[in-house]
């Protein structure tokens, strides 16, 4: 075992772990709105070049700013060009300037970044007073800030090495957006850190199913970091590690290499079956949202995919879905990549916190309990239909692939759902299109209303998939991306479990699996709640399946159904945990090291 060490220089900010995983890299600041300018480093001299090269883009502003407000005196008035004036006095606060002048001695990098940097660091302030008045000047200040810094860019940075282009970073943000974490190059960004979120959030599970280190919940990161410095991120403590001393460094590198190495072990176990000591056997596939995770399911060694989120499309794609031949196209290329095992596909999930299907004229005042799941796509029957009928298309050739609806929160949505799908075999039939005659159906539980009806579900279903995340959410009433209630968010909850429990026994009295699809399928501290509750599936993300497999072969069925017993009558949830976890660390303590 390594023993950590221990620094009084070194600055450690604490965050929730999210996404497990070591990245050591230098820090990339990313600011909702604005692009961060390249970081370089200059010599001493050269600060006063840099300091002209600053003024002059000041000078340069503030013509451009006097020539709009000429140009809205004649169009408005004078009154509605008296916001140009604030603008102007903004390239003359002293304090700003002067800070600039400081920074750009002290840091020594390209005067550019000192100012993106100092404006951040103010605007992070204003953006989190009280007053509403103050806050709105963010805005004003981000104008002009981007307006500098464009006057800036006339003047190239050097051309950087190309060892210098691919040195790994750490990027840290206020915020990150589902968008935003998908776009993140994994060959140069490392690891992420964000000051808020929670573990649950789209953005974390992301994280965890393109394998990159995260941490949320670092609050006043952006005030203590600065940009291009070394720092570690830590994703199994949550720690962001900035200065780190050359011994912690050293300490995380041979960390990584025995992570990398126990990893590297359980992988070897790929082509052995997901059964427990007692023969019981748990199907293990992946959850997948991107193309580029295709390769990944079988050299895992999963059975399939257990949960294909089609709302990837929605990524950067401003027009929404695509038309029903490129949505096939994919799902076909998924399906004939997973063969023999099946894919199942999800039908669109937006709203929330995930993408929306398209552009509301005004925000929804509650959007997890608006307009999102089977409710977009039975309120859009044109684009619901373009979706079943590409996967049914791209099914045809390939056994074993099912689809899933979401957020069903009743019997009538089931049938609704159904009755549509119907319509397109019977189109395809007419038109004489292949598709899959043996599509299997399922719903996801996540709604208690549909996990309390689950006896009367199952006998209009092949399948039932509990998505844990949602489901705990609302039983619960706690909202699992909203920082300041985080620590109520628990899985584990009594009622949650019950649930649980209820869902996978109404499913065996009519003889339908029930798979676990949420965060806690890939919890090694609740596997064992899971697989005794009888869960016949899990679904977790590509680089959790190994940990996942040697964790079920190690676990006694006969004992995980005692300890959920006892689970299901536990009054609170910490109780829970701790039954859970006693034999998770008696049946795999090598996990725990």
């Amino acid at each position: 075992m390594i023993q950590e060490p221990i620094s009084t220089e070194e600055i450690h900010l604490q965050g929730i772990p999210v996404s497990p995983g070591i990245a050591l890299g230098k820090i990339r600041i990313q600011i909702k709105g604005s692009k961060e300018p390249v970081a370089y480093d200059i010599e001493p001299d050269e600060v006063d070049s840099e300091l002209v090269r600053f003024h002059r883009a000041l000078q340069t502003t503030a013509v451009q700013i006097r020539a709009l407000r000429e140009r809205m005196i004649q169009i408005s008035g004078e009154k509605e060009a008296a916001i140009f004036d604030a603008h102007i006095l903004l390239l003359q606060d002293k304090i700003i300037l002067d800070q600039v002048r400081t920074e750009l001695a002290r840091r020594l990098q390209n005067v550019e970044h000192i100012f993106y940097v100092v404006m951040q660091n103010y605007m992070e302030v204003l953006r989190r007073v009280d007053d509403p008045y103050l806050r709105a000047k963010t805005a004003d200040m981000e104008d002009i800030m981007q307006r500098v810094i464009d006057n800036l860019r006339s003047t190239e940075p050097p051309e950087e090495d190309e060892a210098d282009e691919e040195e790994p970073e750490i990027l840290v943000a206020y915020d990150l957006t589902p968008s935003d974490t998908a776009a993140v190059d994994a060959s140069q960004i490392h690891g992420f850190a964000t000051e808020i979120g929670s573990s649950v959030s789209h953005t974390a599970i992301l994280a965890r199913s393109m394998g990159i280190p995260a941490v949320v919940g670092l609050e006043q990161a952006l005030l203590n970091v600065e940009s291009h410095a070394p720092a570690i991120l830590d994703g199994y403590k949550g720690v962001l590690i900035l200065k780190p001393s050359t011994e912690t460094v050293e300490y995380y590198k041979r960390l990584q290499v025995e992570k990398e190495k126990a990893y590297k072990a359980l992988e070897a176990l790929r082509d052995l079956p997901t059964v427990t000591r007692d023969g019981r056997s748990i199907r293990l596939s992946v959850n997948v949202e991107f193309p580029h995770e295709y390769s990944g399911i079988k050299e895992v060694g999963a059975e399939g995919v257990g949960l294909f989120r089609t709302e990837f499309f929605l990524l950067g794609n401003p027009s929404g879905m695509p038309d029903e031949e490129e949505q096939m196209h994919y799902y076909k290329k998924l399906a004939e990549g997973c063969a023999p095992h099946g894919v199942i596909f999800r039908t669109l999930d937006s709203g929330g916190d995930k993408l929306p299907c398209e552009r509301l004229d005004t925000p929804e005042p509650n959007p997890f309990l608006g307009w999102r799941g089977i409710r977009v796509s039975l309120s859009r029957p044109e684009l619901f239909k373009q979706q079943l009928r590409a996967i049914l298309r791209a099914c045809a050739d390939t056994p074993g692939c099912g689809i899933m609806f979401p957020m069903i929160s009743g019997y009538t949505e089931v049938i609704t759902a159904k009755h549509i799908l119907q319509e397109c075999r019977e189109e395809l039939e007419r038109e004489k299109i292949p598709y899959a005659r043996d599509l299997k159906v399922g719903i996801m539980i996540e709604v208690p209303s549909a996990a309390i009806m689950t006896d009367v579900l199952a006998k209009e279903v092949d399948f039932f998939s509990v998505g844990t995340n949602d489901l705990t959410q609302y039983t619960i009433a706690v909202d699992r991306v909203n920082n300041r209630v985080a620590n109520m968010f628990r899985p584990t909850h009594p009622a949650v479990v019950r649930i649980i429990g209820m869902t996978i026994a109404a499913g065996d009295k009519e003889g339908i699996p029930t798979a676990i699809c949420g965060e806690m399928a890939g919890d090694i501290t609740l596997l064992p709640l899971l697989v005794g509750l009888g869960a016949t599936s899990m679904s977790v993300g590509v680089h959790l399946v190994p940990i996942i497999r040697y964790a079920i072969r190690n676990l006694d069925y006969g004992q995980c159904r005692e300890m959920a017993g006892k689970a299901l009558c536990a009054p609170n949830s910490r109780t829970i945990v701790n039954l859970s976890l006693a034999l998770a660390r008696e049946s795999y303590p090598a996990l725990f090291e």
